[in-house]
Parts: C-alpha cells; structure tokens; sequence
C-alpha cells in the first residue's frame, strides 16, 4: 500500500508539472498513446482513490450533521462542513490527467444558499 501511495504522488507530481505554456498547449492536440493512457490510467487511479474519498465523504456528513445539532439546527454550521468535504472529485477522469480540467478533491462550489428554499438566494461569505 506504501508503494501505491508513493507511486501515486509521484504521478501527480509528473502530471501537475508545467512543462508547456498555455500558448503551446492549445496548439498541441493529444497523441493516441496519450489518450491511450489517460484512459487506463483515470479508472486505475479511480479504483483507490474512490473508497478513499467516500469514505471522507461519508464521515464529513455525518459530521455535518452533529455539526447542525449541536448548533440548535444552524444549516449554514452543517453546510459550511458538508460543501467542503462531501463536495468535490469523486473520480479521477482523463481531462483531470491531461490537466485541462482542475483536479478539485474537496470543493464546496459556490457559497449560495437559498434561504427558505424558495425565492432569492443569499450568498455567505
């Protein structure tokens, strides 16, 4: 398991290097063995990574939850923890690999709620 995890962050270490302006990498187009391998290796990576971060995703809404009680019912206490935590990259998807979608493993999205669930939204900061 340690090997994996090494070889994991080495991989993103390799993937997450700009090694090409942006200038450059608009006018390149991907080779078949680039595709080839961005398409093995996103379910690869998905298979560990997934359990991984529903298993965060799981204790950060029940968290979320106690969060909400024990602040007398506050939504925006049990949203403040369940957006971050529970939001965010469940797969890890070839566009990730060939970096032209973030990678986002814990993102809340944008901070509007509604207040009532009906009407206008109010934004948090």
């Amino acid at each position: 398991m340690k090997t994996v995890c090494i070889g994991l962050l080495g991989l993103s270490l390799i993937l997450s290097s700009p090694d090409l302006s942006a200038a450059q990498q608009q006018q390149t187009s991907r080779s078949m063995s680039g595709e080839f391998f961005y398409g093995v290796a996103s379910p690869v990576l998905s298979v560990v990574y997934f359990p991984i971060k529903f298993s965060v995703g799981v204790v950060g809404a029940v968290l979320g939850g106690i969060g909400g009680g024990l602040t007398g019912g506050s939504e925006r206490a049990a949203l403040g923890i369940w957006r971050p935590i529970a939001g965010g990259s469940y797969f890890i998807m070839p566009d990730v690999l060939s970096g032209e979608e973030p990678f986002r493993p814990l993102d809340g999205g944008p901070r509007r709620v509604s207040s009532s669930g009906f009407g206008r939204l109010k934004t948090y900061p």
